[in-house]
């Protein structure tokens, strides 16, 4: 992104001066304080002086300059951590995320050295953590096979113990039982954690952990019984600069201890010990898929950043005739697509805070041995990262198409945060798939209810038997204890109708899978309105808990509370009807709220995405230009297009010029 020239559309300037609050003050309350603000643009200045992260290349890169490019960077990023002494691993996720790269240890940071500290024995992480957090060896998660996505309990890749040599011989017996999308695996790791099934005297032990060697550390060969290599090209620009890769295994021999034995156990004598808990096998992804929650928040800010200077910039149409050219986002069409999009990347921001914090104080408990929170930490991560992901990326997607045919531009930026939110729909879990394991947890939790047993106090609301919500106007949605009942009534009474549902077919002679699967339907639209309302929960604990606010921000971001709230309901108002919670004269009373909500966040609408302090190259995007320069950008970046490095290409005279001849007549 070419600096600033320090000119300012005057829309864009006009905008900034319509807010009613202090940006700063807002970007302070998004990242910590004045002092993380600071930092966190320090950090990003890093990145953003070094000629190593030039992004004058990002839209134009082949895959395999791509991939040398993050490798170039990752080296590169490395060397700033030690040259500044970067040691908290949230300062050095800001550098490597202003990079906007998949950078080559990625996977090795995020999920490798995390899977060894949660599920090694202390002499394992004495040995591997030093040689990993050094960078001597290079890891990857790799569990998703080719014919095994998401359940986990189908995966075919074995390893069996052989008590003669102590070793485990690893395999993969079939093609479905390819190690397939792993990130950093096909041409970068070395090593890998791999879930596996472990085998023990003919018995299947189930899945556990494994640390294999992949290739050689000198070479970087791949070794003996390895098979391995780069899975092709992705949806997404910045993951085809990465090597998600294949793996398979051909009786490959590693020793006894590199089995992951943190919670699981296996003597020499072939005796094994089941952790106390199989769901602890699986923190890792429960760390990830709470991680995924802040990059939806990431990458949709940026989205709407870029959507929204670009509606203040861009003029078409006249509302009246014989005035100046509209910008479009006085439009209510254009409010209407982007102004959720923004209290939804907000209700993201807040919804992570909490939950990560939440996340924090369970493993302190779960490190304590009080495990009975892991059901219910499972479903909020797990639910949060599906709702999160696919609402995110149906607003990114309207962020692109807001911004007419510049939005379609690879260089818009657009498209490519839409990939990335795309492909977070799917990777960690499936989403539906996720859905799926929150509904199970809420079936059992509404049997539990049914049988008179106690339920954790952020579920009782469950127990209660909901009413129309009694508020007829408008004034009183905006209460915050009649916005919570709403969404905990509407989710108590689809728990309930569908766990009695599920009830009846089992008890009429349906099989219990078969059941399952008939009502897959209205069991995942159960998850999805619990996880909703989860979002809703947090968002406005989050509110009530502010301090130290000025009034005035303190009443822009109720609003945007109150829009991500309200527009929820009116965009799935079947569901709050047919629950009984809401009518339809109620429903229209909220949608009027919600364009109310909207007229008083016209005018906030710049400095709000301001305040997500996103510079101009982090957005990499013309149409998001702080200055508002977008169309001596888009100029510039057309003439730096690959075709127009010569004014006549060779293809003219291969078959233009023939065509043209071939039918040649006089003029």
């Amino acid at each position: 992104m070419k600096p600033s020239s320090g000119k300012i559309n005057p829309d864009l300037a006009r905008e900034r001066g319509k807010a009613s609050f202090d940006t700063r003050e807002l970007t302070y309350l998004l990242y910590g304080g004045r002092e993380r603000t600071e930092r966190k643009k320090f950090l990003e200045s890093l990145v953003e002086k070094d000629p190593v992260f030039s992004k004058e290349d990002d839209y134009i890169l082949d895959r395999r300059r791509a991939y040398e490019r993050g490798l170039q960077k990752g080296l590169r990023i490395v060397e700033l951590v030690k040259e500044h002494q970067i040691t908290d691993p949230n300062e050095q996720s800001i550098l490597g995320r202003s990079t906007q790269t998949h950078l080559p240890h990625t996977l090795h940071k995020g999920m490798f050295i995390p899977t060894i500290k949660g599920q090694g024995s202390e002499e394992q992480k004495a040995k591997w953590l030093p040689l990993a957090e050094s960078f001597q060896i290079i890891g990857t998660y790799a569990q998703t096979e080719i014919g095994h996505g998401t359940f986990v309990r189908g995966l075919e890749t074995i390893a069996t113990y052989d008590k003669t040599t102590q070793e485990f011989i690893i395999h993969s017996p079939t093609h479905s039982a390819c190690k397939w999308w792993p990130g950093n695996l096909g041409k970068t790791s070395n090593f890998a954690t791999v879930p596996a099934r472990l085998i023990v005297d003919g018995t299947d032990r189930g899945i556990q952990m494994f640390l294999v060697q992949l290739r050689d550390l000198e070479t970087h060969q791949p070794l003996p019984g390895i098979t391995i290599g780069d899975i092709g090209a992705k949806f997404s620009m910045m993951y085809n600069g990465s090597d998600n890769g294949y793996l398979m295994f051909d009786r490959v021999r590693i020793p006894l201890d590199q089995m992951l034995m943190g919670l699981s156990k296996l003597s020499p004598d072939g005796t094994f010990t089941k952790p106390a808990n199989s769901k602890l096998l699986y923190g890792t992804m429960s760390l990830t898929r709470a991680g995924i929650v802040g990059d939806s928040f990431w990458q949709l800010s940026k989205a709407i950043t870029i959507a929204i200077r670009y509606s203040a910039v861009r003029r078409q149409g006249q509302l009246k005739q014989g005035e100046p050219e509209t910008q479009i986002i006085d439009y209510k069409t254009q409010q209407y697509k982007l102004l959720p999009g923004l209290a939804m990347a907000y209700a993201s921001k807040f919804a992570f805070d909490h939950v990560w914090r939440s996340f924090q104080e369970r493993q302190k408990k779960i490190a304590a041995g009080d495990l009975s929170i892991l059901p219910e930490s499972h479903a909020i991560t797990s639910g949060l990262k599906a709702f999160s992901t696919s609402t995110a990326m149906h607003h990114a997607e309207t962020c692109r198409l807001a911004c007419g045919g510049h939005g379609y531009l690879l260089y818009s930026g657009l498209p490519e945060l839409y990939t990335l939110l795309n492909a977070a729909c799917t990777y960690e879990g499936d989403n539906d798939v996720l859905f799926l394991q929150v509904a199970r947890f809420l079936v059992k939790i509404a049997s539990q209810a049914q049988e008179g047993k106690a339920l954790p106090v952020s579920l009782r609301y469950l127990l209660r038997r909901n009413e129309q919500c009694p508020v007829i106007n408008g004034e009183g949605f905006l209460e915050p204890g009649v916005q919570r009942t709403i969404y905990q009534d509407r989710t108590g009474s689809e728990v309930r109708a569908v766990a009695e549902k599920l009830q009846r077919k089992i008890s009429s002679g349906t099989d219990s899978s078969d059941a399952w699967n008939e009502l897959s339907v209205d069991l995942l639209r159960c998850a999805k309105g619990y996880s909703h309302c989860v979002m809703v929960s947090y968002l406005l604990d989050s509110m009530e808990n502010l301090s130290g606010v000025s009034s005035s921000l303190r009443r822009v971001l109720k609003c945007v509370a109150d829009l991500f709230v309200l527009w929820g309901i009116v965009e799935d108002s079947g569901s709050f009807l047919e629950a009984g919670v809401l009518n339809c004269t109620q429903t229209q009373t909220i949608r009027q709220q919600v364009y109310d909500l909207m007229d008083k966040l016209r005018p906030e609408a710049v400095a709000l995405v301001d305040a997500f302090d996103h510079s101009d190259y982090v957005l990499n995007s013309p149409l998001g230009r702080f200055d508002g320069n977008v169309y001596e950008d888009l100029f510039r970046w057309a003439q730096r297009s690959e075709l127009n490095d010569e004014q006549v290409q060779p293809g003219y005279y291969k078959y233009l010029r023939p065509l043209m001849q071939n039918n040649k007549s006089k003029l």
